[in-house]
């Protein structure tokens, strides 16, 4: 028996290691085990990968035997030298962020200004400990010089509060009284030989930051924890609910009823034969949908999930925005269809949220990147948003919008919304040649009070091999209409792939943030030295 669970084991931890699933696929299909039981091990090992591998995406939360081996192999002394002479020759106006120098990788950014200071907080997935955990970093100079700190794993309610596997999906945002927020998805990945069980559990985090981001609460708080195991031996599942892509949003419009509310949103996927329910929200059985709650203030408890996405069942990525009367927005992509996203405007009224009839924009579901690299770019149709008075803007990436013309590559694009009444235009924003094969991925919008418009991605249009890449900034200055400037922020192009071992992973995400001293920061992973991928910030300067 205990090489028969070995064997499932391993073949269960390829599968959550090692499948590329695309983001933006369906939940898993319905197919209850067999009633008899499973005949043999790769019997039961099929059926997990068919129908029951987890949404959220584990493959990237632990490094292998082999990229730890990689990692190591770069971190000798004569690769590290070479590496930091490397970087330095290269880095001109562009800041490390993260303080550790090492060449574990770093890669997908969450970051916030505080309303108060200007204190500069960013926040990343990094691998430093050899598995998925959040660190921050705080700047009070305007991005000249870092902290490097750790946010605390929360505890497992369902495990004896053993602190959870791994942390993934970092959000930031600030209040007006000098508390920052950082949210991340917390995982579990565990093995069970003796009992034969397999842990899944996710749980959406939330810690409170203290003196305008400058440090943390040691005890993270828990907005929504679900359980999910499976029996090896058995087939059985206790699994109902999956959770992911969480993201923070605080109220801090001037005279709003709720000024001071932080909002926590993200997507939950039902994997039972049956309705889930999660808070006030119930939802059909293998859907995907978005859920919220919030707080009236820091420390404050958090409401049950509502319900964000309406009748639209196969919902995920979503972003924030709150208006000029203190009404929050959610934007999110909807994939009933199968064939496209169809991004979509829901609103609440204080005691439910409520869809748009009308659709943002429709955009192809097929994103081809180049074939240099192997990282999933599938969270490129994510919205990014931004909010200027009582206009939106969201930016994502896609090869075609609304129908119009194909390209084979991802362009960035800019969708412009009045809140209220849920109206939309859509621009291209990268003004290189339509249908040129370049690519232009993880696009985030940011605004500032004098009606400017910004977005930030990465971009290859300036390598002729569509290898190398630069984070680029476009700013608009007649509300997101055309951006005439834009150009890399990133001093040095870069290969992505240096970063992580195997080209499979470069993050889902990459956030551009504005502040009340209308200065805009750009900040993204990048590999530089060769050896490994950092965070590197600039202050945008047009």
């Amino acid at each position: 028996m205990g090489k028969k669970l070995a064997l499932i084991a391993v073949a269960l931890m390829a599968t959550a290691l090692q499948g590329h699933r695309a983001l933006s696929a369906p939940p898993a299909k319905k197919n209850p085990p067999p009633a008899g039981g499973f005949k043999d091990v790769d019997e039961f090992v099929k059926w997990v990968q068919t129908f029951h591998k987890a949404p959220f995406e584990r493959e990237s939360a632990r490094l292998d035997t082999k990229a730890r081996a990689e990692i190591a192999r770069r971190a000798t002394a004569p690769a590290m030298a070479a590496a930091a002479a490397t970087a330095a020759s290269k880095t001109k106006t562009n800041v490390k962020v993260n303080q550790d120098r090492n060449p574990w990788p770093k890669a997908e950014i969450g970051a916030a200004v505080d309303p108060v200071t200007g204190n500069y907080l960013v926040m990343e997935n990094d691998f430093r400990e050899g598995f998925d955990h959040m660190f921050f970093h705080v700047s009070t100079n305007g991005g000249k010089s870092w902290t490097d700190d750790s946010m605390t794993p929360g505890l497992d309610p369902f495990t004896g509060d053993v602190p959870f596997d791994f942390q993934s999906d970092p959000g930031l945002a600030f209040d007006s009284q000098g508390h920052s927020v950082l949210t991340t998805i917390a995982g579990n990945l565990s093995f069970d030989f003796l009992n034969g069980v397999e842990n899944f559990d996710s749980q959406v985090e939330l810690t409170i930051g203290f003196n305008h981001g400058t440090y943390a609460n040691l005890v993270p708080l828990s907005v929504d924890t679900q359980p999910c195991s499976f029996n090896f031996t058995t087939g059985t599942s206790t699994c109902a609910i999956q959770l992911d892509k969480p993201f923070v949003t605080v109220d801090n419009v001037p005279g709003s009823a709720s000024n001071g509310t932080i909002y926590v949103y993200y997507t939950a996927f039902c994997v039972q034969d049956v309705d889930c329910v999660d808070g006030d929200a119930t939802f059909p059985p293998f859907t995907s949908v978005i859920l919220e709650s919030h707080a009236a203030a820091a420390g404050l408890p958090f409401s049950p999930p509502k319900l964000v996405s309406g009748t639209f069942n196969q919902a995920q990525f979503s972003a924030m925005v709150i208006d000029s009367k203190g009404r929050p927005h959610i934007f999110f992509d909807d994939f009933s269809d199968g064939i496209n996203a169809v991004m979509r405007e829901s609103s609440f009224d204080g005691t439910s949220w409520n869809v748009h009839a009308k659709p943002i924009v429709t955009i192809n579901n097929l994103i081809i990147a180049s074939p240099n690299w192997g990282f999933r770019i599938d969270g490129t149709i994510a919205p990014g948003c931004a909010i200027n008075k009582d206009t939106a803007y969201c930016a994502f990436s896609a090869s075609q919008v609304n129908g119009g013309k194909l390209e084979t590559s991802a362009s960035v694009y800019l969708a412009t919304v009045k809140t209220g009444s849920g109206s939309s235009s859509v621009v291209r924003v990268n003004n290189d040649t339509f249908g040129g094969s370049k690519d232009h991925f993880f696009p985030w919008a940011a605004t500032k009070t004098d009606g400017s418009v910004y977005v930030g991605w990465y971009d290859d249009r300036n390598d002729p091999f569509n290898t190398k890449v630069e984070y680029f900034v476009g700013k608009s200055t007649d509300g997101g209409k055309t951006f005439p400037t834009q150009k890399a922020v990133s001093d040095v192009s870069f290969n992505p792939c240096d970063g992580f071992p195997g080209c499979g992973f470069f993050g889902d995400y990459t956030q551009l943030v504005s502040g009340a001293d209308n200065v805009v920061h750009a900040q993204w992973s990048d590999t530089r030295d060769g050896a490994s991928m950092q965070i590197f910030s600039q202050v945008v300067p047009f």
